[in-house]
């Protein structure tokens, strides 16, 4: 059967399945809450468990209700998926096809390539500045009839910096396609350009209750955008793309916005205590308005496989981004844990870095 299967997939790399997690381990790696989500919250999803018989809510009612609340839109605006990733995938179902292409400024969130590469288009990769910013008129000079998306996440994945609200309009007035913009997290960034989606046709805003809501594990996510577009994606989506328990988890969670935000304030304050010690420790550690930092080890002289090694046989887990999306050898990405967690990752990386002298 394998001749049916298109050519664009089978180039895909095979997934692997993850290792089993357990409690000995500090996981670092997945920009994930350390915490969990509120009582409020718990108890909703504990509450719905005994209707799991029953299937969800088509479009995710009531929770766009709420969501337009609390973003400043309106339900017609908002579409609910199974995370963000779920959403942009769909952006690749309904706008990519075969040999089309898709803006990417790299390094950046390794998704919106993955699901251009699934539908057949082409990922078109700029390069950003040597502070990770925009190359902005490059990217508006990159568009061509072929052009599709621009997906630019804000702040960035992997390295945490913000794009200016002025550049992200210039880009979206100046090009005919659809730019989508990435604002997962949102809630500690606190900059967002969904104000705006009822004036653009061509601007769709994410975001996820994964980070700073602690509901990584429900898959919970949800878009922004005119209501025609709105409409559009609705109807390429599963006709149930988002659970029971998720749903009710958003409402609560939502309902709990204090928990989230004292939450967000300790993970900055964490950051921040973090971003200084380890630039104490002679890391380059980029400025960052999310629940993770990303680090040069080239200061160092140390590739970062070798840290993020030595810090794995330690059970502490981050992310290495060495020789990845376009970097040299010298980067990797740690999220903010307790402050435990981050105290026993400095002490592992000061034992890294002496076997490495």
């Amino acid at each position: 059967m394998e001749y049916l299967i298109n050519n664009h997939i089978k180039d895909l790399k095979p997934r692997v399945a993850d290792a089993a997690r357990n409690n000995h381990v500090i996981y670092l790696d997945r920009n994930e809450l350390p915490l969990p989500p509120s009582p409020h919250v718990i108890q909703a999803i504990a509450d719905t468990a005994a209707t799991v018989n029953r299937y969800p809510d088509t479009l995710g009612e009531p929770l766009r209700k709420v969501l337009a609340e609390y973003a400043g839109v309106s339900e017609k605006e908002i579409i609910i998926g199974n995370g963000s990733d779920d959403l942009i995938e769909l952006v690749a179902k309904v706008f990519i096809a075969p040999q089309k292409e898709v803006l990417i400024p790299n390094p950046t969130f390794l998704v919106y390539s993955l699901v251009t590469q699934i539908m057949g288009g082409n990922p078109i990769v700029i390069k950003r500045t040597d502070n990770f910013d925009l190359n902005i008129q490059e990217i508006i000079d990159k568009v061509t009839l072929a052009t599709k998306v621009i997906f630019i996440a804000n702040p960035n994945n992997p390295t945490g910096n913000l794009v200016d609200r002025d550049d992200i309009l210039k880009i979206v007035n100046s090009v005919d396609c659809l730019v989508v913009v990435d604002e997962c997290y949102y809630e500690m960034s606190q900059e967002t350009v969904a104000d705006l989606v009822n004036q653009y046709d061509n601007l769709l805003v994410l975001r996820s209750f994964s980070k700073s809501f602690g509901l990584a594990g429900l898959r919970l996510g949800y878009g922004m955008a005119n209501e025609k577009l709105i409409d559009y994606l609705y109807r390429a989506t599963q006709i149930f793309p988002v659970n029971r328990l998720a749903l009710a988890a958003g409402i609560a969670a939502l309902e709990d916005l204090d928990y989230v935000y004292a939450n967000v304030k300790r993970i900055c304050i964490e950051r921040e205590n973090l971003r200084q010690n380890l630039v104490k420790m002679g890391f380059t550690v980029y400025p960052s308005v999310t629940n993770f930092l990303f680090v040069n080890t080239k200061p160092l002289g140390i590739l970062s496989s070798k840290l993020v090694q030595a810090l794995r046989n330690q059970n502490i887990w981050v992310k290495d981004f060495g020789y990845k999306l376009g970097l040299d050898g010298y980067y990797f990405r740690i999220a903010i844990g307790t402050p435990d967690e981050n105290q026993k990752l400095q002490v592992a990386l000061a034992e890294a870095i002496s076997g490495n002298n």
